[in-house]
């Protein structure tokens, strides 16, 4: 299972496991983390990911393009999915090249369609 492990990281505890549970529902196993701090230590673990979602916002500490960006250190091609409520970042990579971007609210159908496309792109 750990060729399919979602990196998720979201400060609201009811869209993580809202979201959590609809990834599982995939059969994606999922890594919840609720903070940009222990995000980084999930990846200074070295876990295998297939891909990062992430909210931007995070609150106090490392925000959601840090994380992306400290992922991208270690695996350069790692599919990375932004979510924010803020329309604003839509237009923005961030500097994390080949990122997508989903504005909340979403449904879940949209975040399993951006991880099939963005999972692909790294696949080819």
């Amino acid at each position: 299972m750990g060729m399919s492990r979602i990196l998720l990281v979201e400060d609201d505890c009811i869209l993580n496991q809202d979201l959590a549970l609809s990834l599982k529902s995939l059969n994606y196993d999922v890594r919840s983390m609720y903070s940009g701090s222990t995000a980084f230590d999930a990846i200074d673990r070295h876990e295998h990911f297939l891909a990062l979602i992430t909210d931007i916002d995070l609150g106090n500490g490392p925000s959601g393009v840090d994380v992306a960006r400290y992922a991208r250190a270690f695996y350069p091609h790692l599919p990375v999915l932004f979510i924010s409520g803020r329309a604003g970042e839509r237009d923005v990579n961030h500097g994390v090249i080949g990122s997508e971007f989903i504005p909340k609210p979403f449904q879940a159908g949209q975040i399993a369609a951006a991880l099939v496309r963005l999972i692909r792109l790294e696949a080819a």
